[in-house]
């Protein structure tokens, strides 16, 4: 399977793509996650936000306060 294809079917985001997503630095990707703003899974030291959630979070109008 090509990664081009796995990429369009993984689920979730890592936060290196998050903060690609919206052009912020590593700290508020972090600050971010941590927010609750939408659900985050933590597998071993690593941090995945479902795709979903976090394109319905960001759609939507709030503000994060981290």
């Amino acid at each position: 399977m090509c990664s081009e294809t796995v990429t369009s079917l993984q689920e979730t985001l890592t936060v290196k793509e998050i903060k690609n997503i919206l052009n912020i630095g590593t700290n508020a990707a972090y600050n971010l996650i941590h927010s609750r703003s939408f659900p985050v899974v933590k597998v071993g030291h690593s941090y995945r936000i479902p795709k979903e959630s976090f394109y319905t979070w960001l759609n939507s109008s709030h503000v994060a306060n981290y």
